[in-house]
């Protein structure tokens, strides 16, 4: 279901400069969304040593 507000948008399939790009990633990196996700990887990493040799798929 489309509204009124949403048919009014003009959705651009221009991309932005690779500079603008590159700001974005340095900024995320500096957001806690990103630091959350960095501090688990050693969780994920002993959670697929764990399950090495399971035969997850019967």
């Amino acid at each position: 279901m489309t509204t009124s507000q949403d048919s009014s948008r003009k959705i651009s399939l221009e991309m932005k400069s690779e500079v603008h790009y590159k700001k974005a990633a340095k900024s995320y990196r500096k957001s806690q969304q990103y630091i959350k996700m960095i501090n688990l990887y050693p969780t994920l990493q002993n959670t697929l040593i764990e399950c090495k040799n399971e035969n997850l798929i019967e």
